[in-house]
């Protein structure tokens, strides 16, 4: 008969960051009472994702259409060869459910679009990009816009990446920055390549 796992304690389980003085119990709360959305479970989003549940952030959503294939492995750590094939966010919430399971983690294996990206980001308090195409954050900048909600643009190529909060109406928004921008195959993994580590350090 399978043991029934019981969840560890709040205060055990993030002890060395409540210890901290910029944090405290009151920080480790709020993080609890957070929802995040990352969108986008490539080298960008599985990091990000690994990090926000070990921290404590309370609620994630995930959003990814692709299954993990083989050359997704040296870089988007929450996959393993055992994983192919199988949908990314998916795969990714039993990880972090494992790892944390402290967390609520919900996984949405659809592809943004105009009519189903305000649904999916409605009702959190922050959006992390991990997506690679300049037509999709357009998509999802605009629904930040809308809703008041802060936008974290990253991406990493290469040995190179760059990092941005969005937060209209108190900062530009993405489109703002960097309009006009039209995808590009020579921008992108699969002809510039991408090293490991580089979306972790991002």
């Amino acid at each position: 008969m399978a043991k029934t796992r019981e969840k560890p304690s709040m205060e055990e389980f993030y002890s060395r960051q409540i210890v901290m003085k910029e944090l405290g119990n009151e920080g480790q709360r709020k993080l609890g009472k957070a929802k995040v959305a990352i969108v986008g479970l490539g080298g960008l989003g599985t990091a990000s994702a690994l990090y926000l549940a070990l921290a404590g952030v309370g609620h994630l959503r995930l959003i990814d259409q692709d299954t993990v294939e083989l050359h997704n492995l040296h870089r988007q750590i929450l996959y393993t060869p055992e994983d192919l094939r199988y949908p990314k966010v998916e795969v990714s919430a039993k990880r972090l459910r494992k790892v944390n399971p402290l967390v609520k983690v919900e996984a949405f294996p659809e592809n943004l679009n105009a009519s189903n990206v305000e649904k999916l980001l409605s009702g959190v308090d922050c959006v992390v990009d991990g997506l690679d195409n300049m037509r999709t954050r357009y998509l999802v900048n605009r629904a930040c816009a809308k809703l008041r909600i802060p936008y974290i643009f990253g991406a990493a190529i290469g040995i190179e990446g760059n990092l941005s909060v969005f937060a209209p109406p108190e900062t530009p928004c993405l489109e703002c920055v960097f309009p006009n921008i039209e995808d590009s195959s020579l921008m992108s993994c699969d002809v510039r390549g991408v090293l490991g580590a580089t979306p972790g350090i991002i």
